[in-house]
């Protein structure tokens, strides 16, 4: 085994360039841990907002600390430690690792809970990555509704979470719009989803199901345009507290989500991939080496689902 591994992340809040990396002695698991070499990660959105200094994980950020990066994980196990049984070296693992406070995926190596990792096929594709944390916050953002006929308008439907709240929602019988100022894009075509613009959708009030990706102003006007009874899901946390304040005033029944790990959750939707429900579609891949241009790729908005980073 290597004795050394690299891994990315900041010193200073700032740009894409801020982004380095640092070199750190392997060494054994924990207990409950197991210690995996990555074979591919993911920019999420809420990488690039800690790195800009954004959010809670920025601000239990030390001084001039190293904080790295990454939540994501494909890779396979390495060493486990003395408690953990129902994995083994040579396995191949996913999972969402560290969130929140824990980041450190956008490394050659990462030490993980077993808690946090389901087993996948020893041929899974680099794109299961993308899987973990956007996956995860597509699902739990719908576990509290079950299909009734009402509609589940879904904004920033390219984005990473966009495109599985689209597909999870179809999986679970609702009907799924798409709100996107890309209605022609063939990721809409290619998931038999309608889509219709941010002016189509505000042109009349609406009544039913909003998950709201985008959060500040827009989500704000989205969550205006709602009849009385609808209800809501905000996701992005910086802008929670503005959105459900309108929601309230418009009798919608809101609530914010923290993306949690949730092994039996991760293997639905792992089941659903493997069976051709869900696809995670995969816009462009990077190397671990080049992450500065992945994150300045994800930051021009033009990406259609993810952003893959191979270690």
């Amino acid at each position: 085994m290597e004795k050394y591994f690299r891994q990315y992340g900041i010193f200073q809040f700032g740009g894409s360039t801020e982004l380095c990396a640092q070199e750190l002695p392997l060494t054994s698991p924990d207990n409950q841990q197991v210690l995996i070499k990555v074979i591919s990660t993911s920019v999420n959105p809420i990488d690039i907002k800690t790195r800009s200094g954004l959010g809670y994980v920025a601000a239990g950020k030390p001084a001039d600390a190293f904080l790295p990066l990454g939540y994501d994980v494909l890779g396979e196990v390495v060493q486990v430690g003395d408690d953990v049984t129902d994995l083994h070296p040579g396995d191949r693992v996913i999972g969402m690792v560290g969130f929140a406070a824990h980041p450190g995926c956008y490394a050659t190596y990462t030490y993980a809970k077993a808690s946090e990792l389901i087993k996948v096929n020893q041929k899974a594709d680099a794109s299961l990555a993308g899987l973990c944390l956007a996956g995860l916050t597509a699902w739990q953002a719908l576990a509290e509704f079950e299909p009734d006929g009402r509609p589940v308008y879904v904004n920033a439907a390219t984005g990473g979470v966009g495109h599985l709240v689209l597909q999870v929602a179809k999986l679970r019988g609702f009907e799924a719009i798409a709100v996107s100022r890309r209605i022609e894009h063939a990721l809409f075509a290619a998931l038999d989803i309608h889509a219709i613009t941010p002016t189509d959708y505000l042109a009349q009030p609406r009544k039913g199901i909003l998950i709201d990706l985008v959060g500040g102003e827009f989500g704000q006007r989205m969550t205006k345009n709602l009849q009385v009874g609808s209800e809501l899901v905000t996701v992005p946390t910086v802008t929670k507290d503005q959105v459900l304040e309108t929601a309230r005033a418009q009798q919608v029944s809101g609530r914010g989500i923290l993306v949690e790990a949730d092994q039996a959750q991760l293997t639905r939707l792992y089941d659903a991939e493997q069976a051709g429900q869900i696809k995670v579609v995969v816009d462009q891949s990077f190397e671990l080496h080049d992450i500065q241009q992945a994150h300045e790729y994800v930051e021009q908005g033009i990406h259609c689902g993810k952003v893959i980073i191979t270690a």
